[in-house]
């Protein structure tokens, strides 16, 4: 187990540092082993030198390594499937837990699920073009995967948030609670950007908002 500050989606590309000596082990040992391990969210520490995870996690598999002289390690994972923690095991020196498999989130209301994943879509691109409009930059087509699901996995991994928030699209049982939780994410984001650039366009264009 790797407890970490942030959240990891099924399908997400996660490049990691690691310095510490009990992760420089783990590292090591999944080399050796080709198993994935686990990332959970950490909360709150609540005493110097004690760790509280959240139960919901992400299994990841590493795709590479690069060792340096030292003992450090830069390494690129991707993340695979969601698990709960049961109980902690045993330190190794890294922490290890029973997990059990969680089924992918509850797609059986169809219908649904796909009207959500189309709005949150729209949101999404939105979001995008946003962000492109700070840079001066524009995009005709932003291609996003169908399936609500993926979706999901998609831009939950990839929109700026604040952990304990990617925690609850994470846990969520269904999709459709998954895409009602981004969509009232990315309208929050996108009303703030669309601030932003108002104000970028005002300076490029005009010097600080001089003229009006």
């Amino acid at each position: 187990m790797f407890p970490l500050q942030i959240v990891v989606f099924p399908g997400e590309e996660v490049p990691l540092h690691i310095f510490e000596p009990r992760y420089r082990q783990l590292v090591r040992d999944i080399s050796n082993s080709g198993e994935p391990f686990g990332i959970v969210l950490v909360k709150r520490m609540p005493r110097p030198g004690e760790e509280e995870w959240h139960e919901i996690g992400c299994s990841v598999r590493m795709e590479s390594a690069e060792a340096f002289p030292d003992g450090r390690f830069n390494i690129a994972c991707r993340g695979e499937r969601r698990f709960r923690v049961l109980r902690r095991l045993d330190e190794r020196p890294y922490w290890t837990a029973e997990v059990e498999w969680l089924a992918d989130p509850d797609e059986r209301d169809e219908a649904d699920a796909e009207e959500g994943a189309a709005a949150t879509a729209e949101l999404y691109r939105e979001h995008l073009a946003l962000s492109l409009a700070l840079e001066n930059s524009w995009q005709r087509r932003y291609p996003l995967p169908r399936r609500p699901s993926r979706l999901v996995n998609h831009v939950g991994s990839r929109i700026e948030a604040p952990p304990a928030v990617k925690q609850e699209v994470l846990k969520a049982e269904t999709v459709l609670e998954q895409l009602r939780l981004l969509a009232r994410l990315l309208r929050s984001a996108n009303r703030t950007m669309e601030g932003r650039v108002e104000l970028h366009n005002r300076q490029h264009w005009h010097g600080l908002g001089v003229a009006n």
